[in-house]
């Protein structure tokens, strides 16, 4: 199980620098984009490649959150539940979580339109829908990671 593992930190990794990029490349886009437009020179589209950014950094970022169980959580309930039921219970949500995650896989996959574009730029949306994919599936690998991790920790 160790090598699967590696390859689903390698995939994790990529996402997490993918993000990365995403991030600094939607803070300096956002900068010209403010300046040119107080300079009263908008740039068309710029709410477009914006939201593509954010897209990525979101997408990108779902993996490494799962990876280091940073996502939101209530334990408001399930903290007073004896730990064996509360360790049930994480196995349950990372089952759920990875349920989740391939069944938004499997309708993107399913459905993937190679025509759409945007409306003002006209800049095809399967590269995201790729990527949207592959962000996903590295969500769902990680909660594999971590529901082996629960398990092996019974």
């Amino acid at each position: 199980m160790n090598p699967i593992l590696k390859v689903i930190q390698f995939i994790t990794n990529i996402n997490k620098w993918v993000s990365y990029f995403a991030l600094v490349l939607m803070m300096i886009a956002v900068t010209f984009f403010s300046i040119s437009r107080t300079f009263g020179q908008p740039i068309i589209g710029d709410i477009e490649l914006v939201q593509f950014t954010m897209v990525l950094l979101i997408m990108g970022a779902l993996a490494i959150t799962e990876q280091s169980n940073s996502h939101i959580s209530i334990g408001l309930i399930v903290d007073k539940f004896p730990p064996s039921l509360q360790a049930a219970i994480n196995c349950l949500s990372q089952l759920l979580t990875l349920l989740f995650c391939f069944l938004v896989c499997w309708v993107y996959i399913t459905k993937m339109n190679f025509l759409q574009s945007s409306d003002l730029l006209k800049i095809p949306f399967y590269p995201i829908k790729m990527f949207l994919i592959i962000g996903f599936i590295g969500w769902g690998l990680e909660a594999i990671s971590r529901f082996y991790k629960s398990v092996r920790s019974f």
